[in-house]
């Protein structure tokens, strides 16, 4: 009885501890563009200035971790991939603002692009 007792009580330290952990905040950035290249992210913690500078290349994904509730200016630099080897360019450059909460999930980025295509223009005859 008194071995059951133990075990329960160890059971609920562990199951306690665990959820009293820090999650990790992440920020993913997953690159599913046909840039032909790695794209270039950059993320500013407003409140230290400290810059965080990773690449996604082309079919993965990137996770990269931040301080929990501060503040984060990003830039997501799609021209850095170059060029395809048809000569197509991602021009792209998004920006924005971010906060990872203690306690959440990720947030996830989806990195694609759009392939331009030519429309023929009516022009007219005299």
């Amino acid at each position: 009885m008194l071995a059951r007792f133990r075990l329960l009580l160890w059971l609920g330290l562990l199951i306690m501890v665990s959820a009293c952990a820090p999650w990790r905040a992440l920020v993913v950035f997953d690159n599913k563009s046909e840039c032909g290249g790695a794209i270039a992210i950059r993320l500013t913690n407003e409140r230290t200035g400290e810059v965080i500078r990773e690449s996604v290349p082309e079919g993965e994904r990137r996770e990269i971790e931040v301080k929990a509730d501060d503040w984060y200016a990003y830039i997501v630099d799609f021209t850095a991939a170059g060029r395809t080897a048809d000569n197509f360019r991602c021009t792209s450059l998004q920006e924005g603002r971010l906060r990872i909460p203690q306690g959440s999930v990720p947030q996830v980025f989806v990195l694609q692009s759009q392939r331009q295509t030519a429309v023929p223009s009516a022009t007219a005859t005299p």
